[in-house]
Protein backbone atom coordinates (compact mmCIF):
# COMPACT_ATOMS: atom_id res chain seq x y z
CA UNK A 1 0.00 0.00 0.00
CA UNK A 2 1.40 3.39 -1.00
CA UNK A 3 1.54 5.77 1.96
CA UNK A 4 3.94 8.44 0.62
CA UNK A 5 4.44 9.83 -2.89
CA UNK A 6 7.59 11.80 -3.77
CA UNK A 7 7.54 14.16 -6.75
CA UNK A 8 10.44 15.80 -8.52
CA UNK A 9 9.39 19.27 -9.72
CA UNK A 10 10.86 20.34 -13.06
CA UNK A 11 9.70 18.18 -15.94
CA UNK A 12 7.77 15.96 -13.55
CA UNK A 13 5.14 17.88 -11.59
CA UNK A 14 5.90 21.26 -13.16
CA UNK A 15 5.54 21.70 -16.91
CA UNK A 16 8.51 23.69 -18.16
CA UNK A 17 6.76 24.32 -21.47
CA UNK A 18 3.58 25.70 -19.88
CA UNK A 19 5.44 27.24 -16.91
CA UNK A 20 2.93 25.82 -14.44
CA UNK A 21 1.71 22.66 -12.76
CA UNK A 22 -1.09 21.27 -14.97
CA UNK A 23 -4.55 21.28 -13.42
CA UNK A 24 -4.85 17.49 -13.45
CA UNK A 25 -1.59 17.16 -11.49
CA UNK A 26 -2.78 19.78 -8.97
CA UNK A 27 -6.02 17.85 -8.50
CA UNK A 28 -4.14 14.57 -8.11
CA UNK A 29 -1.94 15.96 -5.33
CA UNK A 30 -5.00 17.23 -3.47
CA UNK A 31 -6.77 13.88 -3.96
CA UNK A 32 -3.80 11.95 -2.58
CA UNK A 33 -3.69 14.06 0.56
CA UNK A 34 -7.47 13.81 0.98
CA UNK A 35 -7.01 10.02 1.08
CA UNK A 36 -4.37 10.28 3.81
CA UNK A 37 -1.41 9.70 1.49
CA UNK A 38 1.55 11.95 2.23
CA UNK A 39 2.90 13.99 -0.67
CA UNK A 40 6.49 15.26 -0.58
CA UNK A 41 8.44 17.33 -3.09
CA UNK A 42 11.91 15.89 -3.86
CA UNK A 43 13.77 18.44 -5.94
CA UNK A 44 17.16 19.79 -6.87
CA UNK A 45 15.77 23.25 -6.17
CA UNK A 46 16.92 25.06 -3.05
CA UNK A 47 14.11 26.24 -0.71
CA UNK A 48 14.47 29.82 -1.98
CA UNK A 49 13.65 28.51 -5.47
CA UNK A 50 10.44 26.70 -4.57
CA UNK A 51 8.17 29.67 -5.25
CA UNK A 52 9.41 29.80 -8.82
CA UNK A 53 7.68 26.47 -9.47
CA UNK A 54 4.28 28.14 -9.09
CA UNK A 55 3.03 25.77 -6.40
CA UNK A 56 0.57 28.37 -5.13
CA UNK A 57 -2.64 26.84 -3.86
CA UNK A 58 -1.01 23.42 -3.47
CA UNK A 59 -0.28 21.88 -0.08
CA UNK A 60 2.48 19.35 0.58
CA UNK A 61 3.55 17.36 3.60
CA UNK A 62 7.18 18.31 3.13
CA UNK A 63 10.02 19.22 0.82
CA UNK A 64 13.26 17.30 0.28
CA UNK A 65 14.99 20.29 -1.29
CA UNK A 66 18.52 20.79 -2.64
CA UNK A 67 18.60 17.16 -3.82
CA UNK A 68 17.49 15.93 -0.41
CA UNK A 69 20.09 17.92 1.54
CA UNK A 70 17.50 20.20 3.16
CA UNK A 71 14.34 18.58 4.53
CA UNK A 72 11.51 20.96 5.31
CA UNK A 73 8.13 20.24 6.83
CA UNK A 74 4.87 21.35 5.27
CA UNK A 75 5.38 24.86 6.68
CA UNK A 76 8.84 24.95 5.04
CA UNK A 77 10.71 24.77 8.34
CA UNK A 78 14.04 22.93 8.17
CA UNK A 79 14.08 19.79 10.33
CA UNK A 80 17.01 17.86 8.83
CA UNK A 81 20.01 18.76 6.70
CA UNK A 82 23.21 17.39 5.19
CA UNK A 83 25.66 20.17 4.27
CA UNK A 84 28.71 19.71 2.06
CA UNK A 85 31.57 18.45 4.28
CA UNK A 86 34.57 20.60 5.19
CA UNK A 87 37.00 19.10 2.67
CA UNK A 88 34.55 19.54 -0.18
CA UNK A 89 33.71 23.07 0.89
CA UNK A 90 37.42 23.94 1.03
CA UNK A 91 37.97 22.65 -2.50
CA UNK A 92 34.91 24.48 -3.79
CA UNK A 93 36.03 27.69 -2.11
CA UNK A 94 39.35 27.52 -3.95
CA UNK A 95 37.65 27.04 -7.32
CA UNK A 96 35.24 29.84 -6.50
CA UNK A 97 37.95 32.31 -5.52
CA UNK A 98 40.18 31.46 -8.48
CA UNK A 99 37.19 31.80 -10.82
CA UNK A 100 38.17 28.66 -12.69
CA UNK A 101 34.52 28.12 -13.64
CA UNK A 102 31.11 29.62 -13.05
CA UNK A 103 29.91 28.49 -9.62
CA UNK A 104 26.64 29.18 -7.84
CA UNK A 105 26.63 28.56 -4.07
CA UNK A 106 23.65 27.97 -1.77
CA UNK A 107 23.77 28.47 1.98
CA UNK A 108 20.72 27.83 4.17
CA UNK A 109 19.03 31.10 3.27
CA UNK A 110 20.69 32.67 0.21
CA UNK A 111 22.57 32.11 -3.03
CA UNK A 112 25.60 33.84 -4.55
CA UNK A 113 27.99 33.44 -7.45
CA UNK A 114 31.56 34.21 -8.46
CA UNK A 115 30.73 35.74 -11.86
CA UNK A 116 28.30 38.32 -13.16
CA UNK A 117 26.92 36.01 -15.81
CA UNK A 118 23.79 37.04 -17.68
CA UNK A 119 22.93 33.44 -18.57
CA UNK A 120 22.98 32.49 -14.90
CA UNK A 121 20.97 35.56 -13.92
CA UNK A 122 18.33 34.73 -16.53
CA UNK A 123 18.17 31.12 -15.32
CA UNK A 124 17.91 32.13 -11.67
CA UNK A 125 15.18 34.67 -12.33
CA UNK A 126 13.28 32.18 -14.47
CA UNK A 127 13.50 29.45 -11.83
CA UNK A 128 12.99 31.48 -8.67
CA UNK A 129 12.69 35.18 -9.44
CA UNK A 130 15.74 35.72 -7.22
CA UNK A 131 19.01 36.92 -8.76
CA UNK A 132 22.08 35.63 -6.87
CA UNK A 133 24.50 38.15 -5.43
CA UNK A 134 27.95 38.43 -6.98
CA UNK A 135 30.30 38.38 -4.01
CA UNK A 136 33.17 36.51 -2.36
CA UNK A 137 32.52 33.32 -0.44
CA UNK A 138 32.59 34.20 3.27
CA UNK A 139 32.70 30.78 4.91
CA UNK A 140 28.99 30.01 5.08
CA UNK A 141 27.80 26.43 5.49
CA UNK A 142 26.97 25.20 2.00
CA UNK A 143 24.15 22.79 1.29
CA UNK A 144 24.53 22.79 -2.47
CA UNK A 145 26.55 24.31 -5.29
CA UNK A 146 25.99 24.39 -9.03
CA UNK A 147 28.88 24.12 -11.48
CA UNK A 148 28.28 24.93 -15.11
CA UNK A 149 30.38 22.26 -16.79
CA UNK A 150 29.82 19.86 -19.68
CA UNK A 151 29.40 16.14 -19.21
CA UNK A 152 32.89 15.65 -20.67
CA UNK A 153 34.40 17.90 -17.96
CA UNK A 154 32.38 16.38 -15.14
CA UNK A 155 34.85 13.56 -14.18
CA UNK A 156 37.73 16.03 -13.81
CA UNK A 157 35.62 18.26 -11.56
CA UNK A 158 34.50 15.31 -9.44
CA UNK A 159 38.15 14.36 -8.85
CA UNK A 160 38.78 17.81 -7.35
CA UNK A 161 35.93 17.61 -4.82
CA UNK A 162 36.50 15.10 -1.99
CA UNK A 163 33.41 14.18 -0.03
CA UNK A 164 31.10 15.44 -2.76
CA UNK A 165 28.66 13.93 -5.22
CA UNK A 166 27.74 15.44 -8.59
CA UNK A 167 24.10 15.25 -9.67
CA UNK A 168 23.52 16.25 -13.29
CA UNK A 169 20.23 18.04 -13.92
CA UNK A 170 20.72 18.85 -17.61
CA UNK A 171 23.31 19.53 -20.28
CA UNK A 172 24.30 22.87 -18.76
CA UNK A 173 25.59 21.80 -15.40
CA UNK A 174 25.58 19.73 -12.21
CA UNK A 175 24.46 20.11 -8.63
CA UNK A 176 27.20 19.46 -6.08
CA UNK A 177 26.12 17.99 -2.75
CA UNK A 178 27.56 15.90 0.08
CA UNK A 179 28.75 12.47 -1.07
CA UNK A 180 26.59 10.84 1.59
CA UNK A 181 23.51 12.72 0.41
CA UNK A 182 21.07 12.71 -2.46
CA UNK A 183 17.33 12.53 -2.89
CA UNK A 184 17.30 9.10 -1.25
CA UNK A 185 18.84 10.62 1.87
CA UNK A 186 15.97 13.10 2.00
CA UNK A 187 13.43 10.33 1.35
CA UNK A 188 14.78 8.34 4.28
CA UNK A 189 14.39 11.34 6.58
CA UNK A 190 10.74 11.66 5.61
CA UNK A 191 10.01 7.94 5.82
CA UNK A 192 11.47 7.93 9.33
CA UNK A 193 9.40 10.99 10.22
CA UNK A 194 6.21 9.39 8.89
CA UNK A 195 6.94 5.89 10.17
CA UNK A 196 6.86 4.33 6.69
CA UNK A 197 8.96 1.77 4.80
CA UNK A 198 10.57 2.24 1.35
CA UNK A 199 8.16 -0.29 -0.16
CA UNK A 200 5.29 1.96 0.94
CA UNK A 201 6.41 4.89 -1.17
CA UNK A 202 6.17 5.90 -4.82
CA UNK A 203 8.45 8.33 -6.61
CA UNK A 204 8.20 10.29 -9.87
CA UNK A 205 11.18 11.74 -11.78
CA UNK A 206 12.72 12.49 -15.15
CA UNK A 207 16.43 13.38 -14.84
CA UNK A 208 19.67 11.70 -13.79
CA UNK A 209 19.45 13.10 -10.27
CA UNK A 210 16.22 11.08 -9.88
CA UNK A 211 17.77 7.69 -10.67
CA UNK A 212 18.51 6.59 -7.11
CA UNK A 213 15.16 7.89 -5.92
CA UNK A 214 13.25 5.77 -8.43
CA UNK A 215 15.33 2.69 -7.61
CA UNK A 216 14.84 3.17 -3.86
CA UNK A 217 11.07 3.65 -3.93
CA UNK A 218 8.69 0.73 -3.84
CA UNK A 219 7.35 2.06 -7.14
CA UNK A 220 9.57 4.25 -9.34
CA UNK A 221 7.84 6.14 -12.15
CA UNK A 222 9.68 7.80 -15.05
CA UNK A 223 7.91 10.56 -16.92
CA UNK A 224 7.48 10.24 -20.68
CA UNK A 225 10.01 13.05 -21.15
CA UNK A 226 12.59 11.32 -18.91
CA UNK A 227 16.10 10.47 -20.06
CA UNK A 228 16.65 6.90 -21.35
CA UNK A 229 18.60 5.94 -18.22
CA UNK A 230 15.78 7.08 -15.95
CA UNK A 231 13.22 5.17 -17.99
CA UNK A 232 15.35 2.04 -17.77
CA UNK A 233 15.64 2.36 -13.98
CA UNK A 234 11.91 2.86 -13.44
CA UNK A 235 9.24 0.30 -12.68
CA UNK A 236 6.84 2.14 -14.97
CA UNK A 237 7.14 4.75 -17.71
CA UNK A 238 4.17 7.11 -17.91
CA UNK A 239 3.30 9.97 -20.25
CA UNK A 240 4.80 13.45 -19.93
CA UNK A 241 3.39 15.84 -17.34
CA UNK A 242 1.75 17.78 -20.17
CA UNK A 243 -0.06 14.62 -21.31
CA UNK A 244 -1.48 13.57 -17.95
CA UNK A 245 1.44 11.39 -16.92
CA UNK A 246 1.04 11.93 -13.18
CA UNK A 247 -2.62 10.88 -13.16
CA UNK A 248 -2.02 7.97 -15.55
CA UNK A 249 0.61 6.41 -13.26
CA UNK A 250 -1.41 6.93 -10.06
CA UNK A 251 -4.42 5.27 -11.67
CA UNK A 252 -2.31 2.48 -13.19
CA UNK A 253 -1.12 1.41 -9.73
CA UNK A 254 -4.50 1.99 -8.09
CA UNK A 255 -3.19 4.74 -5.82
CA UNK A 256 -6.07 6.81 -7.17
CA UNK A 257 -9.07 4.82 -8.26
CA UNK A 258 -10.35 5.34 -11.79
CA UNK A 259 -13.12 7.90 -11.80
CA UNK A 260 -11.68 9.59 -8.70
CA UNK A 261 -12.41 13.04 -10.11
CA UNK A 262 -16.16 12.42 -9.95
CA UNK A 263 -15.76 11.50 -6.28
CA UNK A 264 -13.83 14.63 -5.36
Amino acid sequence: MVKVVFFDIDGTLFSTSANRVPEDACEAVAALRARGIRVVIATGRHPIELDGAHLEGMAFDGYAAANGQMCLDGARQLFAGCPIPAQGTHALAGLYERKEMLLWFFSETESFTNFADEGLFAMAEDVSGVRPAVRPYEGETLYQAVAFVSEDDEPALAALLPGCSLQRWGTEGVDIIAESGGKVDGMKAFLSRFGCMPEECMAFGDQRNDLDMLRFAGIGVAMGNATPAVKQAADYVTASVDSGGVVRALEHFGVLERGWRTLA
